[in-house]
């Protein structure tokens, strides 16, 4: 090529509209891409949506989805301010949050991480383990490091070193309100800070203390944004647009597969469905990231494996209930499984009292009225509430609610009910990196992966993550270039 022959810019086909893609699409674009974004369906976000109740006096949107960002590590802080969200950060209130065990409910020890308590003897946590799991737990510091060095999960980790109480008690429903799933499906590497700190120190309470930095709130280590998580989503496309990056919602991609003769400039073909046959062997792009679950990059490929994937079901209630107005169990409730019921009887695996948790959110439902959602299912255990009438669905999230709240709600204190079924990726502790990385060889061409199953669960995983693959792409398309 003539020194003076401006370089044809990469085109790059980004599968997937959700968060991971949003965020790889607007690096590559901005990193002088030529990018097209193929959505499935006809609104961007993934699991980031905006909700709303008509005729109820409530004119604001909420989130029906995710609705908080954790802020280990302040990467997600870091790349809001990049993209100019950082003036609507906010925190939620400083009031805790409580577990459930049974019929008997207590507040959240404070300043742990993942449900690991950083003082096991602290009146808080024997309150929520019982003094035997607490003086179990206060050992761990002294234990060596030669126990728990064979677990491969952090649930197995937890068990090891802090003892079953310390685990069924306070990690698994932490770490099952956050992620979905149980710590003992969880690989070790999907919490590359806790076991960082834990290398480093050799125990996990010392972990757990260096992570929170400072005793607060048990809900504490999350953050929010004013107007709710669609105001990211918002962005990513202004930022994307702006970048000159193509849009195409209500666009499936039904395969990608390697350009059949090599050919420069064309090492990838995308069909997608709309076009059928017409555009002969596919759109032609120099690379692909597939920000889709793991079941749609293996279809999407061509690999024979299925993936695993879980559902969770989120209930939102507006209910006028000014006995809620105390906010008598913190900012939520997350709920330990009862041995005493049934697996098909299990209520709900968590509670946020949205209101009492966002300030924002509060000023816009006015005194009296509340916003509680209720999240439904996890890896294994289909939510209880799916494929039900709405009828049904109510009843069960009413008793749910009351149960958790410790406040009797009615049937005529329901001012609305929204309901949104999520399925994503199960966390696969069998799946090796160099299972991923052969995943990425199925096809001749530069290719990235991003997402919660790739990175891990929540923005601080996947934000990151799916900047390192973008950056990742972009260098391998340029080594090439390099080489050609």
């Amino acid at each position: 090529m003539a020194a003076d022959t401006p370089a044809v810019p990469p085109r790059i086909a980004v599968i997937g509209g959700g968060v991971a893609g949003l965020v790889a699409a607007g690096e590559l674009a901005e990193g002088g891409a030529d990018v097209t974004l193929f959505e499935a369906s006809s609104r961007l976000g993934g699991r980031i949506k905006r909700e709303s109740i008509d005729g109820a006096g409530f004119d604001v949107g909420f989130d029906i989805g995710a609705e908080a960002f954790a802020t280990r590590g302040g990467t997600v802080a870091a790349f809001l301010e990049r993209i100019g969200l950082a003036e609507r950060i906010v925190q939620p209130a400083p009031i805790g949050s409580w577990l459930a065990e049974g019929g008997s409910a207590v507040p959240l020890p404070a300043a742990g991480t993942l449900g690991i308590p950083a003082r096991p003897l602290g009146a808080d946590a024997i309150r929520a383990l019982g003094l035997a799991a607490a003086l179990r737990a206060s050992a761990e510091p002294l234990l060596p490091r030669s126990c728990g060095a064979a677990a491969e999960t952090l649930g197995e980790l937890v068990r090891q070193r802090l003892g079953s109480g310390a685990l069924d008690r306070l990690v698994r429903p932490v770490v099952l309100g956050v992620h979905s799933a149980d710590p003992v499906a969880l690989p070790l590497d999907r919490f590359p800070e806790l076991t960082a700190e834990y290398e480093r120190t050799g125990s996990l309470i010392a972990a757990a203390r260096a992570l929170r930095r400072h005793t607060t709130a048990a809900g504490g280590a999350v953050a929010g944004i004013e107007g709710g998580m669609s105001v990211l989503v918002e962005a990513l496309e202004a930022r994307l647009a702006a970048a000159g990056g193509d849009i195409r919602r209500g666009t499936p991609v039904a395969r990608v597969r390697g350009s059949d003769d090599g050919s420069a400039g064309e090492a990838w073909r995308v069909h997608p469905e709309e076009y059928g046959d017409n555009v002969g062997g596919g759109l032609p792009f120099d690379a692909v990231l597939l920000a889709t679950t793991e079941r749609a990059t293996r279809s999407l490929l061509g690999s024979a494996e299925t993936g695993r994937e879980t559902a969770v079901e989120v209930v939102a209630l507006l209910v006028d209930a000014p006995g809620l107005d105390e906010h008598p169990r913190g900012t939520g409730v997350l709920v330990a499984k009862d041995p005493s019921r049934p697996e098909t009887a299990q209520r709900a695996k968590a509670l946020t009292h949205a209101t009492a948790k966002w300030t924002w959110l509060a000023r816009a439902a006015g005194a009296g009225r509340h916003l509680i959602r209720l999240s439904y299912g996890s890896l294994g255990r289909q939510p209880i509430t799916r494929d039900l009438a709405d009828d049904e669905v109510l009843d069960i999230a009413l008793r749910d609610a009351s149960e958790l709240l410790g406040v009797e709600l009615k049937r005529d204190s329901v001012l609305g009910m929204r309901r949104a079924l999520w399925v994503f990726s199960a966390a696969d502790p069998e799946r090796s990196a160099a299972e991923t990385d052969a995943l990425e060889g199925i096809a001749r061409g530069p290719i990235a992966l991003a997402g919660d199953w790739v990175h891990g669960t929540g923005l601080a995983s996947v934000i990151p993550g799916a900047v390192a693959a973008a950056d990742e792409l972009l260098a391998a398309l340029q080594r090439s270039e390099v080489t050609a």
